[in-house]
């Protein structure tokens, strides 16, 4: 039973929420969602995106402000066969991000670029589950056959007495109210310093300085189940309270008093009271530091290439329980959990054919298989089979002097196993497409707009949840959409 609230590892509700690898955001700018990619820009955004393309800015001080807003729905479904209601059950999750910021500058004088930027590197949203998840509800459905099973021993040695059967094992349902909420986001603050060493080449360092918060509020409450005993205990039938209740009823049955259980039934139920009312509320955070390098390429007028390899951060996050609210234990107060974000090779090219033509494409490579995903500092559980890799396509057209049409494709290709997979952490295959429009006011102020659609390949895991000694089999599904909006402002001044 103390399964009902798991421990949550510091990942949990980072991943997933926007385009990016498992732990990792990579629409940083307006532009970014109305093309869908951004991997050889040169424009302001280039600040996170190609760091030392900056060096194709004009003279002078360049800021970017934009804001995403991002909707989220999961759908988990389980058909675990005591689970209320039929089956499978859905399990629907909500996720929002109204405000989901990036703010770029970059000063360039000659040769040299200065740069900052801020942006949520990892997560930026908070979840909500009104009705629990699988694996909060799944140990509370079993109260109903596990006190089937032990209340079936007390009706045979009544039996055995010489009594009527009395019918306690017949537990029929149960009933609870179960929530989870949270919230996750991994703020980025990055610096980077650009040189141009000829016409055709650029380079550029820098580092980001990860600060991470994870909050979680969970609660399992109201648990109750229905009985029927025989009408000859006097027990009212149905009987629905809370499991411990009707444990302490049978304790004082005659019945159960004279086969000599009742101090059995009775510490029993003190035990399911504790298991059967659990909160939790706790907050992770810590902090990391990436360091970047940055190479930007123009071998000819219209070509122009990028790559950025952003190293692992290392993060460590301490875990601070609010008033006792630990779920039965499950959280410790002071305890560490490893939330490293994995290093990530970005390679990209534009290419401008024409005047209004501008062709970008992308590929994301993320080192999975190098990072720690199993949140523990002592175990080393194996959860990726293969690198994540995303790969993107955008084309920008313009239709007359201030305006300019575009839109984008990201795919993205998950390596996790089964073991990474679970109700509340999961990754799937996706298609994302996006668009929207450039309003050039002056040549110093353009506006970016854009929206864009994210589709997930279903997923699926089968596995055996231990009932007793028995193992049960239960497949869960994974479904998620999301959709963003995205509005940003340039200037170069």
């Amino acid at each position: 039973m103390k399964k009902i609230l798991l421990t949550l590892t510091a990942i949990c509700l980072v991943t997933g929420l926007m385009g990016g690898g498992l732990v990792t955001n990579t629409n940083h700018s307006a532009s970014y969602t109305r093309m869908m990619c951004r991997d050889a820009t040169t424009g302001v955004d280039a600040v996170y995106f190609n760091p030392a393309g900056l060096t194709k800015l004009g003279n002078g001080l360049h800021l970017s402000v934009s804001n995403q807003t991002i909707g989220q729905t999961k759908t988990i479904t389980s058909d675990f066969n005591y689970l209320a209601g039929e089956k499978p059950v859905e399990y629907t999750g909500k996720v929002s991000a109204p405000i989901f910021p990036s703010v770029y500058a970059a000063f360039k004088l000659g040769k040299f670029v200065v740069s900052a930027g801020f942006n949520p590197i990892g997560g930026g949203g908070g979840a909500e589950y009104l009705g629990g998840l699988p694996s909060f509800e799944i140990p509370v459905s079993t109260l109903v056959p596990l006190l089937q099973s032990q209340l079936l021993e007390l009706d045979q040695g009544v039996q055995l007495l010489g009594y009527p059967d009395p019918m306690f094992r017949n537990v029929q349902a149960y009933s609870s109210d179960i929530t989870f909420t949270g919230s996750s986001v991994y703020y980025g603050a990055q610096a980077n310093f650009s040189y141009e060493i000829n016409k055709m080449i650029s380079v550029a360092v820098g580092a980001r300085y990860v600060i991470a918060k994870n909050t979680y509020q969970g609660s399992v409450s109201n648990v109750t189940i229905t009985a029927s005993p025989d009408a000859t205990t006097g027990i009212p039938a149905p009987f629905t309270d809370t499991p411990g209740n009707y444990l302490r009823a049978i304790a004082a049955h005659p019945y159960a008093v004279g086969a000599g259980v009742s101090g059995e039934l009775n510490f029993t139920a003190a035990y399911l009271d504790e298991i059967t009312s659990l909160e939790a509320d706790v907050v992770q955070s810590g902090s990391g530091i990436t360091p970047i390098i940055s190479l930007n390429i123009s071998p000819i007028e219209m070509l122009n290439v990028a790559i950025k390899y952003e190293h692992k951060t290392k993060l460590e996050l301490e875990t601070t329980v609010n008033d006792g609210k630990d779920a039965g234990g499950m959280y410790v107060d002071g305890a560490k959990v490893v939330a490293d974000m994995p290093a990530m090779l970005s390679v990209g090219a534009s290419l401008n054919p024409m005047n209004k033509l501008l062709v970008s494409a992308g590929v994301h490579y993320f080192f999975d298989k190098n990072n720690d995903y199993d949140g523990s500092l002592d175990e080393d559980v194996n959860m990726i089979d293969k690198n994540f890799i995303e790969y993107a396509l955008g084309v920008e057209y313009n239709l007359f002097g201030p305006l300019s049409i575009s839109a984008g494709y990201l795919g993205t290709r998950t390596g996790v196993n089964d073991n990474y997979q679970s109700d509340i952490r999961y990754s799937l295959n996706t298609s994302t497409i996006g668009g929207g429009v450039k309003l050039s006011l002056t040549p110093l102020i353009d506006i970016n707009l854009g929206a864009s659609m994210t589709m997930y390949q279903d997923g699926s895991k089968t596995y055996n949840y231990p009932l007793g000694e028995i193992p049960i089999p239960v497949t869960e599904t994974y479904d998620t959409s999301t959709w963003i909006v995205a509005v940003g402002v340039d200037f170069n001044f």
